[in-house]
């Protein structure tokens, strides 16, 4: 039901959805511009409030950075473990209950009692959401994570990161103040997306409160970090000045041996921001960060015969490969990343009826990537057997500039009996990627049982230099209608996409350039009905779209001659049904939802007799129905519980394409088949307990416990991914208990793995197997005031 231009007009079944956002568009514009659409005074631009932290409601008087960014607001701290609001799946300041979709939010608390070291640690209990896609070891380098069981991209307060393997931007969970998460297709508010969902990351910002924190920790695999958080007010002489101005100044440093042999993990970053509030309602933030990863873990996975499969490595071993086991060469192992930015966040309230907000970022990343790893190779198929190993080795340099921007206005007005919040806005991005590559020839085999990890490898020249710039355009418009409990939702959104630029391959007789201009155009939109009864209960139903451009290959067609056209973006939709509940008065969300998602126009090969060769036909298609439940609660002062579990039933619904059978040698039908790295059945639950009174006041602890079921190890569904349970445990003192003395110092102890379970995390074929990471104990002293 996606409509993606250029077209003369949409498809009938197209049509009805346009035509009413067309006439909701039409009228909520005229009441914009209406003289009598907004009638309350413009709040008083005088007062400077001051405690802004327990700031949970916008009123006459309330500054507007206050109720957005506050505690308890859409964008800032979230009490407990439990957040009641949030724009990321209407960018504006909506209940959580009143949203019609599934949304789950990981709080500063849930972060720090995790210990989580990355974004993917940070997303571990999150129902629907599939971590650590490249095993523990890889998620400190990358992170790539499956929402649904599709690929997500990430956010940063509300723009878009340019991904990538080897210059993406890595955030650091420090730095974050909450992580949003919104599942299901989201492209009607963010453009080119995927139909899982997105992650939004919300940064730290000033805060007009004094207040600071330092901290130490080590453990781990011999890693010390360390880190810092101080900020407040800034004090002026100039009374016109005074109380305007706050600062934040987070920074951290983390160096220690990687998850697996003769692997390094180092980062150090510093993240400063100073928010300018001129007046009640206009307030303006700008965030600066340079960050260095000179060393970033592990990247590599191992083949299946010797982790998901035993293996006989010859001299009567028979086993498989140790958690830590290294495939590479230090000779040749690096990566090493450098990232830098400026973004500014503004607001500005006109008056309690319209208000505007503007975010821009420019982001410059680089990074040099060399490996050698295990290969792709028939060798290290279901086969294989003996010590030897077979690798290749590959390089990779690239610099990365993106520029993001988004604007909108919200207007909140009456047409008789029916109250509206209208979104009208424009974002833009455009990132620029300039690489240089060299292919992947083989490298000497390694002896796992003598392994050698100094061969001196030659490593290749690079062949290939590109220069791609990626732009986006999109218009949206969103309209919130609410009748007592009754809510509508209305949205749509238009975007011109457009990849182009030079790809140059060089060999040994001269080179070959080519032009690359892929333009791609869409139309997506969103429908949702909620109704919230007094008693807390929310049933909804909702409709969301999303679209991705597709690069990569041409499709025959005779009215663009020979070279044919570029294919059509790839299409998704997904239908909704759930229940909310919140007892009216509690710290307690419970969301269940069931969905049914389709992702169409997907590439396989055009294999057409009598067709030239190198078309793709756009024929495939992926469906996936779940089943989801999600509880957060801050069920007493002292006691917080996250709990969830997500079914899903995925598959290649339609696939023209076929793929090799490694066992049999044949090929197979993709038809039918399942996705591998997706389980069918994930669970989590989370609980801390702290004691408030008796002799183990200041005492808290809490524990975990995640299942990842079955997932398909290969694309013909030859082999699965055994389940596995991890148990997870925290504790933490609040010193000041001791002794007096030691008033704002505390310590913490974190153990993941608790048990030691030596699992699989997920597998992309026999070559490509993934350790999740071994048993990992940090201790935390950190000092607060």
């Amino acid at each position: 039901m996606i409509h993606y231009c250029p077209c003369a007009a949409g498809p009938a079944s197209v049509r009805p959805f346009r035509t009413v956002l067309g006439l909701a568009l039409l009228s909520t514009t005229c009441a914009i511009l209406s003289p009598s659409a907004a009638s309350a005074q413009t709040a008083p631009t005088t007062d400077i409030e001051l405690g802004e932290l327990s700031v949970t409601g916008e009123g006459a008087g309330r500054s507007l950075g206050g109720t957005l960014y506050g505690s308890g607001g859409a964008s800032g701290a979230v009490p407990g473990y439990v957040a009641s609001r949030s724009t990321v799946a209407t960018k504006t300041d909506t209940p959580i209950i009143e949203t019609a979709q599934s949304i789950s939010v990981i709080g500063r608390k849930q972060i720090e009692d995790q210990n989580a070291l990355t974004v993917n640690q940070a997303l571990r209990y999150t129902p629907g959401v599939t971590t650590e896609q490249r095993g523990g070891a890889g998620s400190t380098r990358l992170e790539q994570f499956l929402i649904r069981g599709f690929n997500a991209p990430i956010f940063l307060d509300g723009m878009a990161l340019i991904a990538g393997r080897d210059a993406n931007a890595t955030i650091d969970p420090y730095r974050l103040e909450r992580v949003d998460v919104i599942k299901g297709p989201a492209s009607v508010l963010y453009g080119q997306s995927g139909p899982g969902g997105i992650v939004n990351l919300v940064s730290k910002i000033p805060q007009f409160v004094r207040h600071g924190e330092v901290f130490v920790q080590g453990g781990g695999f011999n890693e010390v970090r360390g880190g810092v958080d101080v900020g407040g007010p800034i004090q002026s002489e100039v009374p016109w000045l005074a109380d305007q101005f706050a600062y934040r100044i987070v920074g951290s440093g983390w160096n220690g041996d990687g998850p697996v042999d003769t692997t390094r993990v180092e980062r150090a970053f510093v993240n400063p921001s100073v928010t300018w509030r001129a007046s009640t309602d206009t307030q303006l933030t700008i965030i600066g960060n340079y960050q260095r990863d000179p060393f970033s873990g592990f990247y590599g996975g191992f083949p299946a015969v010797g982790t998901v499969f035993p293996r006989d490595f010859g001299n009567g071993v028979i086993g498989r490969l140790p958690v830590n086991f290294y495939d590479g060469d230090k000779s040749v192992e690096r990566s090493d990343r450098t990232q830098a930015s400026i973004e500014y966040l503004f607001d500005h309230r006109f008056n309690e009826n319209l208000r505007f907000h503007s975010a821009g970022r420019y982001l410059r990343t680089q990074g040099d990537y060399r490996s050698v790893y295990s290969a792709f190779n028939p060798r290290n198929g279901p086969f294989a057997s003996g010590p030897l190993l077979p690798r290749a080795v590959i390089g990779n340099v690239v610099a990365a500039e993106a520029y993001t921007l988004d604007s909108n206005v919200v207007a909140n007005f009456d047409t008789g009996p029916i109250a509206h919040t209208a979104l009208l806005g424009v974002d833009h991005r455009t990132f620029s990627t300039r690489t240089s590559g060299t292919p992947f020839p083989n490298a000497p085999d390694l002896n796992v049982l003598a392994p050698n990890y100094a061969m001196n490898i030659p490593f290749p020249a690079f062949t290939t230099t590109s220069r791609i710039d990626a732009q986006q355009t999109g218009v949206y418009f969103q309209d919130q209608m609410k009748v007592d409990g009754l809510i509508l939702t209305l949205g749509g959104r238009y975007d011109v996409a457009r990849q182009s630029g030079p790809t140059r391959s060089f060999t040994a007789t001269g080179s070959t350039l080519t032009l690359q201009d892929a333009p791609s155009d869409a139309f997506t939109g969103r429908a949702s009905l909620l109704y919230l009864f007094p008693s807390g209960v929310a049933p909804y139903v909702s409709y969301s779209q999303a679209f991705e451009p597709i690069v990569a290959g041409r499709v025959f067609d005779t009215a663009f001659g020979t070279v044919g056209r570029i294919p059509d973006p790839q299409l998704s939709d997904q239908y909704e049904a759930g229940i909310k509940y919140q007892p009216p008065g509690t710290d307690i969300l419970l969301t269940a939802s069931v969905f049914d998602i389709r992702q169409s126009n997907r590439t396989t090969a055009d294999t057409t007799l009598g067709r030239p060769t190198g078309f793709v036909l756009q024929t495939g298609e992926v469906g996936v129905q779940g089943v989801e439940f999600e509880a957060r609660a801050n069920l007493t002062e002292g006691i917080t519980l996250i709990g969830g579990f997500s079914l899903l039933d995925i598959r290649n619904v339609r696939d023209d394409g076929r793929t090799a059978n490694d066992l049999t040698g044949q090929t197979v039908p993709l038809q039918g088949r399942r996705p591998v790295l997706v389980p069918d059945t994930t669970a989590s639950l989370l609980a801390t307990y702290r004691f408030l009174d008796g002799p183990l006041l200041g005492l808290e602890f809490g524990g975990g416990v995640r299942y990842l079921g079955t997932s398909w190890g290969d694309a013909a569904n030859t082999f699965k991914v055994p389940e596995s349970v991890l148990v997870d445990a925290t504790a933490s003192y609040d010193l000041r208990n001791l002794d007096p003395t030691l008033a704002g110092f505390s310590v913490q102890v974190n153990a993941t793995n608790l048990l030691d379970e030596t699992y699989v995390s997920g597998c992309n074929g026999y070559t490509s197997c993934y350790y999740g990471l071994p048993r990992t104990v940090y201790a935390t002293l950190r000092y607060r005031w």
